[in-house]
């Protein structure tokens, strides 16, 4: 925790020292990690997120940015109990731009390391809810596209690894998350 304490502040650092930063808006649909048995439906969900980030001029393509997103994914077992089980994440990212650009479309890469918590509540059991709640990391590419000056819109990919979810040695869930997000990003300077 100590660490990323520490990351974070230099990052907001850096985008307060520089006027070449963005935010963005993303959405998109969530597929997660649940115990594979049979009784268990564990249905296509969503994440919604944002993120504020820079270019760091000395490194070109580099981006710095910080990332707070959410992911709900819906679990039914047996067909009579029905679970929500959600991802928090709040991440430091470091995204290269590819030296790629064909038209308007930009390639990218992404790593990211922060804090994670995975919560499976079950809505049919009152007061039933398991959690985690740790390091979590995610990587992920897409490609961004100039749609207008200074901003963009995009389609990326990322897996996400959060905390598992264990109970009395059973994992319920592997904290694994992939997602299929579109973004608009808007320049700030």
């Amino acid at each position: 925790m100590k660490l990323f304490l520490i990351v974070a502040s230099m990052f907001v650092f850096a985008l307060s020292a520089s006027a070449d930063s963005y935010v963005t808006a993303f959405g998109g649909a969530n597929w997660d990690n649940v115990i594979n048995a049979n009784g268990v439906d564990d249905s296509a969900g969503y994440v919604v997120g944002g993120a504020v980030g820079t270019h760091v001029k000395s490194v070109p393509g580099l981006r710095l940015e910080g990332e707070l997103a959410f992911r709900q994914n819906t679990v039914k077992v047996f067909k009579l109990i029905d679970a929500d089980h959600d991802t928090y994440t709040l991440m430091a990212n470091a995204v290269y731009d590819l030296p790629l650009e064909v038209a308007t479309m930009r390639p990218y890469v992404l790593a990211g390391v922060g804090y994670g918590k995975s919560e499976a509540t079950f809505t049919d059991i009152a007061l039933a809810r398991l959690e985690a709640s740790g390091v979590a990391w995610q990587v992920g590419a897409g490609v961004n596209i100039a749609i207008t000056d200074g901003v963009k819109a995009g389609i990326g990919y990322r897996y996400v690894q959060a905390p598992e979810i264990n109970v009395l040695g059973y994992n319920l869930s592997d904290g694994t998350n992939s997602s299929v997000q579109a973004s608009l990003t808007f320049d700030l300077n």
